[in-house]
């Protein structure tokens, strides 16, 4: 079995994995995580993950590959970060997968932190056996990706998927990235728990549980605007299985069922019932899991995938 390391850059906490393939099963072998600082700019982040590289490689052994996944925009010709929304350095042409790579003596790949989600639960997770799946991520903001015949759909440059901005109402707020209406700006959880009068989104799921009326609507009018959303996607993909995850996501049926509700209203060309939507399996490690195998199905050591560019080490 050969092992591969998958790095997830978060705000908070930059966590790793190593998984383990051994030809037609991955396998969660070791995971872990330490504080990010990024109090010290782009190239302290870096060696933090260079750092977990090493010390996760000495774990398992030598690793075959290596994934970042990051929250974010990011160049996958030269393994540079362009922005992170949430992280706030200037990563200014910093090498990411470079240093990675030859840190650890194997070729590493980027990949958008909602790409690896979808991923990891495409091969690990709630989708697995899946021949064509969406992956949302409900939180801070909405993000996703798009599986298609078993394959990770990157796009021109690795930013197909990005279901949190799609358009739902042409004239509706502003949003983050700068159009307007994006479903995101109506489902995030900023958002949600504005429409449930509560300080977070978990304190909405907590009111809704408990009886509270108004946070059970809010919930309601936000899976409604999700759905929206995923009725075109259902539309368009035609996919098996839909999963969601993020922290909202354990809203369950309080957001689901509105969500399902929208697609037997709009959706006519197919059957509405036939695709399932659930919840995500792989928890907070999903991140970490979808990098390594994406660094691994890229190099050539797993599944095959559409033709990306190694950074060499």
């Amino acid at each position: 079995m050969t092992s591969h390391l998958g790095l997830d850059l978060g705000g908070t906490f930059l966590k790793w994995t190593v998984v383990g393939h051994d030809g037609a099963e991955w396998r969660c072998m070791d995971s872990g995580s330490v504080p990010t600082r990024a109090e010290g700019g782009a190239r302290a982040i870096v060696a933090e993950l260079v750092g977990c590289a090493l010390d996760a490689g000495a774990r398992f052994g030598p690793v075959a590959s290596a994934g970042i996944a990051v929250p974010g925009r990011y160049d996958p010709v030269a393994g540079t970060v362009r922005f992170t929304p949430n992280i706030h350095v200037d990563w200014d042409g910093v090498p990411v997968a470079p240093a990675v790579a030859a840190a650890l003596g194997v070729s590493a790949h980027l990949i958008n932190d909602a790409r690896a989600f979808t991923l990891a639960e495409l091969r690990l997770g709630a989708g697995r056996g899946a021949r064509t799946m969406v992956g949302i991520t409900l939180g801070t903001g909405i993000g996703g990706g798009i599986a298609v015949d078993g394959r990770l759909h990157l796009g021109l440059d690795g930013a197909a998927g990005e279901i949190g901005h799609l358009t739902i109402d042409p004239d509706g707020p502003r949003c983050g990235c700068g159009s307007r209406g994006c479903v995101e700006t109506y489902a995030q959880a900023q958002a949600i728990a504005a429409g449930c009068g509560t300080q977070t989104a978990e304190e909405a799921v907590e009111a809704a549980r408990a009886g509270d009326g108004r946070a059970v609507a809010g919930l309601a009018e936000a899976g409604r605007y999700l759905g929206i959303a995923v009725s075109g996607l259902v539309t368009l993909l035609n996919p098996d299985v839909v999963v969601f995850g993020g922290g909202v996501a354990n809203a369950g049926d309080l957001l689901l069922g509105p969500v399902r509700e929208e697609l037997r209203a709009r959706v006519h060309m197919t059957s509405p019932d036939a695709v399932r939507l659930v919840r995500a399996e792989l928890g907070t490690l999903a991140g970490a899991i979808g990098a390594a195998v994406f660094g691994a199905e890229a190099s050539g050591l797993g599944q095959a995938m559409p033709k990306t560019v190694a950074v060499p080490a």
